[in-house]
């Protein structure tokens, strides 16, 4: 094949060209795939990466696993210790009605049905007085409905009204609907009456309604009933196990559409730290990136002197 030659002379529209291999009429032709910017010498830069976006201002820091775990023991010591003076006055109105039984009698036979051991031989004395065994159950059932009654009241009222119990309180967290700004927490957010009452349902009333009647059958010796309530108070089990994934929110946080913040780090200043972090970090990338496209434009510009028949040293 021949490869077409431009006009030769100092008149060729093409100027004076620099040889290629000692041969000027090859400088102005370049093979498909080779071809030299317009300007010579200028590298063409890489698109640059597109930058990561920056870090959402409204992100909450989410309180610990230890944090939620030590609230809700800290709640349930308290409402229970709140329900533990009903015991005391059940016993007494028993012993009240079973004036002729000796006290000691009547304390046994009320300790063996509160731990499970209502017998015949254990429930005997209580049922030797006309109607005590049934007043008994009838005592029995009004506190399972008080150690039931007494946290989901508390439960609901304390997050609707404040977003966080005492619990909480204590250890600096705080239940926010899902998507509330930082700069709302320090305030009275609105967790509000339904979304509160969605989240006692499932991390109060079913867990302890379950493990409260199977308690009750058990005492009672009704192991069928007291299979399936235990079977069902497995929910108090999951629920709070869901915690450990990386939202840390329980089956109650996802059905009420909240999430448990730490209201102690926003305190200090954790919005303010995290996204300054966040803007060294993208400066840094960016830096990178600019140091990597000034070292790649070096190198294009020393392979194009190359094809111009200049020898430059490599930048590299």
């Amino acid at each position: 094949m021949t490869i077409p030659q431009p006009p030769p002379g100092p008149g060729s529209p093409y100027g004076d060209q620099p040889s290629v291999d000692g041969d000027p009429h090859l400088s102005w032709y370049q093979p498909p795939g080779t071809a030299r910017p317009l300007i010579p010498h200028q590298a063409t830069a890489a698109p640059a990466p597109p930058a990561e976006p920056p870090a959402d201002p409204g992100q909450l820091p989410l309180a610990s696993r230890t944090m939620r775990l030590f609230a809700r023991t800290a709640d349930y010591a308290l409402t229970t210790a709140l329900v533990l003076p009903l015991w005391v006055l059940a016993y007494h109105y028993l012993q009240g009605k079973a004036a002729d039984l000796p006290t000691k009698t009547v304390r046994t036979a009320f300790l063996d049905v509160v731990f499970g051991r209502a017998g015949e031989a254990q429930r005997a004395p209580l049922e030797a007085v006309d109607g005590l065994w049934s007043t008994t159950k009838t005592l029995l059932l009004l506190l399972v409905l008080a150690h039931l009654l007494v946290p989901a009241l508390y439960d609901w009222f304390m997050h609707a009204r404040f977003g966080r119990t005492l619990g909480k309180i204590l250890v600096g967290a705080k239940v926010v609907p899902v998507g509330t700004a930082a700069t709302e927490v320090p305030g009275r957010v609105p967790v509000g009456a339904w979304r509160a009452a969605r989240r006692t349902l499932v991390a109060v009333v079913v867990p302890w309604a379950a493990v409260l009647l199977t308690w009750y059958e058990v005492a009672l010796r009704q192991w069928g009933a007291a299979s399936l309530f235990a079977l069902l108070s497995l929910i108090g089990l999951l629920d709070p196990l869901a915690v450990l994934g990386p939202r840390r929110r329980t089956w109650h946080d996802r059905t009420a559409g909240t999430v448990v913040v730490n209201v102690k780090l926003l305190a200090r200043g954790w919005s303010a730290t995290r996204n300054a972090s966040a803007a060294v970090v993208q400066g840094a990338r960016g830096a990178s990136t600019a140091m990597a496209q000034g070292a790649r434009g070096a190198r294009e510009m020393w392979q194009s002197s190359r094809v111009s028949g200049a020898h430059p040293e490599d930048p590299t």
